[in-house]
């Protein structure tokens, strides 16, 4: 399941950025007024897919400093996006919806105003959902084996009494 919402939400991206210049994503409106930044937003996007781990976890270090270091729009979106897409546990979706899901404000920018917030904002909320039925599905499967392991070991408990009835001898 989490390979398939990370999937959903890295095709999204790469349809935003793949086979388009920044000047026909501004002409496709796919973003308004896009800036550099965002634009490079949404371009880092493809170098997260290509990380192995260990950059994973050098990046999510690097980009938690700089957000640190320095509470502005471009960061707080630049280490939301990664928790969005990296994997667990450099990635965390509730982190990023957490840092997505903010009222516009002076220390937050647009805040969820932002359209890669507005993208990806109901996208991390689904598959929030999504893992939630899961893991309710995992856990009654579990309750559900749980209870037919008790009526397995009923059902052999009654074989073995029907068994010690069936080897006694026969009163006259």
């Amino acid at each position: 399941m989490k390979a398939l919402s990370s999937l959903l939400l890295a095709g999204a991206l790469a349809l935003l950025t793949s086979a388009c210049s920044t000047t026909e994503l501004r002409h496709v409106g796919l973003l308004q007024a896009s800036s550099e930044a965002d634009l490079d937003l949404l371009q880092q996007s493809s170098r997260i897919r290509a990380m192995n781990p260990a950059e994973l976890a050098a990046e999510a270090e690097s980009l938690q400093k700089h957000y640190a270091s320095k509470r502005s729009e471009e960061r707080r979106l630049q280490l939301a996006l990664f928790h969005a897409i990296a994997p667990s546990p450099p990635g965390d979706r509730a982190r990023a919806l957490a840092l997505l899901d903010l009222p516009p404000s002076d220390a937050n920018g647009r805040g969820r105003n932002h359209p890669l917030a507005q993208l990806l904002l109901p996208m991390l909320q689904d598959i929030r959902r999504l893992d939630d039925a899961q893991a309710s599905s995992q856990q009654k499967l579990r309750e559900a084996q749980a209870g037919n392991e008790q009526m397995r070991q009923k059902l052999d408990a009654l074989r073995e009494i029907e068994l010690k009835m069936q080897e006694r001898p026969k009163a006259k």
